[in-house]
């Protein structure tokens, strides 16, 4: 028995993994050899392909070819090709593949999907990662299982598993769009890793270790972060009081714990500014928006997730991209546009805007100083300008204002400050509010 199918047979006999499973098959080296080694150990195991529809002729012959190794095992093999009306991007094309192996694996009633990645794709990955920035837990890289997803060859490496190939005389095809650089992972194996390489011919082996040192470390964490939930966490809130007294790495794992999930993106910058929110927040009654739907409100000593819904105590929300946001019963829509606008139109207002300020939507407070769009005067109290524009005292009470640190960049539905102007059409974006 050699070592790949040694290797296969432990993680399967330790995972406890039994019955029906299906194995991911592409054509390519990798799969082609975990097939070989699945059917050799006996085990009940199908034939799943994805065609992805990019290589016209080529993508049908490899289909073919995988469908015909699979016969020539006695294997059972199931094929699809993704419609034309799927993006060809990365990302498109890993979450089409992976909703097609769930469904095939319920259609099937596998208990498992074996994937083919390798020591290497796994160095690749977490070279990536790296470089367009991570924490601790993106170091850890590949999962060996995640929920029915199980990758067995993960401390393989390509040479051994091209080398099963050799010995037992395995055919497999070679996928052209493999040696693409416009897409970044073949640009880091093919052009960035040599380069590594040059520097330490044991590289990927470096990062394989790094990858594992993580996931001890992270351990370690997730241990610090359980104990810490005691004297933190009242039911589904965060003791404000509890919260200040963790260290920062404490502070930003149990964050990223408790709401990364909700986050559309999710990175460093973005969970510590949850962090610095409820730092500089404590003893207020505000909330930042999480999503569309959801907030981290500060009240009552707690941090809590709440909903968008009504609330007459609410102080602020804290605007940092485009998209709806909801204060009260009114619902704020901001979003960048492209091409003519009528830029008198009363229901919207239009300027420009920098995220990588402070930005809140509020209502009027005691000073506020206002630069109207269109003056030269210098700042004036927004109180004399709303009675200067005849704007009913009541209504004056229920404006929304855009506002930095400094002052108001917009009164909504009404008028933008000078410092708001459009200067660029790359830059205009469009606030209204809807009721």
């Amino acid at each position: 028995m050699s070592d790949i199918t040694k290797c296969v047979k432990e993680f399967i006999e330790q995972n406890k993994i039994g019955g029906k499973v299906l194995l991911a098959l592409s054509g390519g080296c990798d799969s082609v050899v975990l097939l070989h080694i699945l059917h050799t150990l006996g085990v009940d195991v199908s034939a799943i392909h994805l065609n992805h529809n990019w290589r016209g002729d080529e993508s049908k012959s490899d289909e073919n070819f995988s469908r015909e190794y699979s016969k020539s095992l006695g294997v059972e093999f199931y094929s699809q090709t993704l419609p034309d009306s799927v993006k060809k991007t990365e990302n498109d094309a890993r979450e089409a593949r992976y909703k097609f192996f769930e469904k095939c694996a319920l259609d099937f009633g596998a208990s498992h999907v074996f994937l083919a990645h390798n020591r290497d794709d796994n160095a690749q990955t977490l070279l990536y990662r790296i470089i367009k920035g991570t924490g601790l837990r993106g170091l850890c890289s590949i999962p060996k299982i995640r929920g029915i997803f199980c990758r067995p060859l993960l401390d393989v490496s390509r040479c051994q598993i091209e080398e099963y190939a050799h010995k037992n005389n395995l055919q497999y095809v070679f996928d052209s769009s493999n040696a693409d650089v416009k897409y970044k992972r073949n640009l880091i194996r093919k052009e960035i890793l040599p380069v590594l390489e040059k520097i330490n011919p044991e590289v990927v082996c470096a990062l394989d270790s790094l990858s594992n040192l993580s996931k001890m470390y992270c351990e370690i964490i997730s241990a610090a972060l359980e104990n810490a939930k005691k004297s933190v966490m009242s039911g589904d809130k965060i003791i404000v009081s509890e919260f200040l007294k963790l260290k920062q790495a404490l502070q930003l794992e149990l964050i990223n714990n408790y709401i990364g999930e909700k986050l559309k993106y999710r990175d460093f910058s973005r969970v510590k500014s949850y962090v610095d929110f409820i730092v500089s927040k404590q003893g207020k009654s505000v909330r930042k928006s999480v999503n569309k739907d959801l907030f981290l409100e500060i009240s009552g000593g707690f941090a809590f997730v709440s909903s968008a819904k009504h609330d007459d105590n609410l102080l602020e929300i804290e605007i940092n991209s485009q998209g709806e946001y909801t204060f009260g019963p009114k619902k704020i829509i901001i979003k960048k546009v492209c091409g003519c606008v009528d830029l008198k139109s009363g229901s919207a207002n239009y300027l420009s805007l920098d995220f990588s300020q402070k930005l809140i939507i509020r209502t009027r407070r005691p000073g506020d100083v206002f630069s109207p769009f269109g003056t030269n005067s210098k700042k004036r109290k927004l109180k004399e300008y709303l009675i200067d524009k005849k704007i009913p005292r009541q209504m004056r009470q229920n404006l929304l204002l855009l506002a930095n640190e400094d002052e108001i960049l917009c009164i909504l539905g009404v008028q933008i400050s000078q410092k708001a102007a459009v200067c660029s059409p790359e830059n205009c974006y469009e606030i209204r509010i809807s009721e």
